[in-house]
């Protein structure tokens, strides 16, 4: 005789969700591939990190989302500098990327975490090595999706949280830092929840960066607009394109 095992109810939950996720990470790749095609948004030419013997005046350093087209920075990433470069004239204003994973594997825990706190070391480094080298450059920290959770790691004064549980896990910018950086801004950076439910600890920028910063999120939005994990809607894929980044633009600007 065979005999049938039933499913746990939580067995089955968990299940749901680790399916959830690994779908919400494709369909968020499909639609920004979309997008990607049709704004057409394209790397503009000069880009780059401070040289060793030039200085910006403005250095954006951004983090692209899950499977984001356009790497190293992103359509998004490109967007932004588009938009700063405007909100600028005659500034030099440069686009670097901060490098991690971009990875959409949300349930390896720990080991989708390490991706995470690769690209927050990355992202300090940068930061730092760039303050010192650059005193006068006018640093720019911006991320978009999981490149937002990236920015929001590394200006946070909060990593303590998160050490216990991964030694990879950089210790918080020196102080002085914050004084080089004038703006943070993210864009359908996942909500609270979300975290929770990636099991993921929430995090914020630490108090010195707290005026420096913000965060974008289009209505019905559901990676950033605080419900419940579940497949992204098409509008998390149009922050290149919706004016957004010019409004990121536009807040920078109110911070020299």
């Amino acid at each position: 005789m065979t005999r049938h095992h039933a499913t746990s109810p939580q067995k089955e939950i968990a299940e749901r969700r680790g399916q959830t996720r690994r779908s919400a990470s494709r369909t968020v790749a499909s639609l920004i591939a979309v997008v990607a095609a049709v704004a057409v948004v394209l790397l503009p030419a000069g880009a780059g990190a401070a040289s060793a013997d030039t200085c910006p005046d403005v250095q954006l350093l951004f983090a692209r989302g899950t499977n984001e087209p356009g790497a190293p920075v992103g359509i998004t990433g490109q967007a932004l500098h588009r938009s700063l470069q405007v909100g600028f004239p005659g500034q030099d204003v440069r686009v670097a990327p901060i490098r991690y994973a971009a990875s959409g594997e949300f349930q390896k825990g720990l080991g989708f975490l390490r991706t995470v706190a690769a690209g927050v070391r990355h992202a300090q480094q940068q930061t730092t090595t760039l303050a010192k080298r650059c005193p006068q450059t006018k640093i720019v920290l911006g991320g978009y999706s999981q490149g937002g959770v990236i920015v929001t790691y590394a200006a946070s004064d909060q990593l303590a949280r998160v050490s216990p549980m991964l030694r990879e896990v950089p210790d918080p910018l020196p102080r002085w830092v914050a004084h080089h950086v004038v703006s943070i801004v993210t864009f359908g950076q996942p909500s609270d929840r979300w975290f929770r439910e990636a099991h993921l600890p929430p995090m914020r920028v630490g108090h010195l960066y707290r005026s420096k910063t913000r965060n974008y999120c289009i209505p019905g939005d559901t990676i950033c607009d605080g419900g419940a994990m579940q497949l992204p809607r098409a509008v998390h894929g149009l922050y290149a394109v919706n004016g957004m980044t010019g409004a990121a633009a536009a807040f920078t600007a109110t911070r020299l």
